[in-house]
């Protein structure tokens, strides 16, 4: 290992002043990144930390070496960064990161199918996670876009919207809101709904489903998330609410029977999301066949534009 880089790892260690904390940092093991301080030390001939069971503290000559190891630091991650984009630039793969209930999309299928088609030399690599994790790999620069659900209030993040449809509700056959050709708003009072935990995401939960609460209908929480609702459903016969009607033939369980909302509705939209920067010819191609399903979507809902 270069002197550069035990430098490096100190300017992680002095800036934290944890060993735990900046092994995680750097995605290392504490023990080794302990002796590799150890090393540097004996290797500079005095130390640099004081190290005690509750706390590290640096030395004066710690101190002083941090100012010039930081800006080394700095200057290794900028690198980094440029191979990374270079790397990028030249690379014949997207890397689009995907909410888990974005499968049923039809304008994630037709994106994906129809780029593949007509760029046959380029792959998308698809990498599934929740919606805060995916923002922040985009941020990082670990993803080139990615695909979620409302809301979309980034202002370092362009966004394109790519579906958008109004929830309707699943209910069981039962009950005699099934019956009804709309139900309004007003009707679920009083009735159980079944739904994630708000607390997941909160801003999201209020956006798509906090309307349909507001009436007084009563949330039944699953707490396994949103794989289990169906189950729950079933079980105890509850009110689901479904936002790929009909695009999604899993959309029905057996017993129960859909029906639309009735009057105004808010709409669920889901759209990509990358940085604001310049991108390579790739990734704008990828972004303009976006843009194409996104028209489409415009011209069939003429009033959701």
């Amino acid at each position: 290992m270069s002197d550069f880089d035990r430098l490096i790892r100190f300017a992680a260690v002095a800036e934290e002043l944890s060993f735990s904390r900046a092994a995680k940092r750097l995605r290392v093991d504490q023990p080794w990144l302990s002796r590799q301080i150890q090393q540097l030390e004996a290797q500079l001939g005095f130390p640099l930390f004081v190290r005690s069971t509750r706390k590290v503290t640096l030395t004066p000559e710690g101190q002083m070496l941090l100012v010039h190891a930081a800006e080394l630091a700095e200057v290794a991650e900028r690198t980094r960064e440029a191979l990374r984009t270079l790397g990028r630039n030249h690379s014949s793969v997207i890397a689009l990161g995907v909410n888990p209930y974005t499968f049923w999309l039809p304008a994630r299928t037709r994106l994906l199918v129809g780029f593949r088609n007509r760029y046959k030399n380029a792959k998308v690599e698809l990498v599934s996670n929740y919606t805060p994790r995916l923002i922040s790999k985009v941020r990082k620069r670990t993803l080139d876009a990615a695909l979620v659900p409302a809301p979309f209030r980034f202002d370092d993040l362009e966004t394109l919207v790519v579906h958008s449809a109004a929830p309707s509700l699943l209910i069981p056959e039962e009950d005699p809101l099934s019956k009804l050709p709309a139900v309004p708003l007003s009707e679920l009072k009083g009735r159980r709904i079944a739904t994630t935990n708000p607390k997941l995401n909160p801003v999201s939960w209020e956006i798509n489903y906090g309307p349909l609460f507001a009436t007084g209908a009563e949330p039944f929480v699953v707490e396994e998330g949103q794989s289990a609702i169906s189950f729950y459903a079933r079980t105890e016969r509850l009110v689901m609410i479904s936002v790929s009607w009909p695009d999604s033939e899993q959309a029905v369980p057996a017993g129960f029977v859909h029906v639309p909302i009735a009057g105004p509705i808010h709409k669920i939209e889901y759209a990509l999301l990358r940085r604001k920067e310049q991108h390579r010819l790739l990734m704008t191609q990828f972004w303009n066949m976006a843009r194409e399903v996104a028209g489409d979507l415009a011209d069939r809902e003429p009033a959701a534009a």
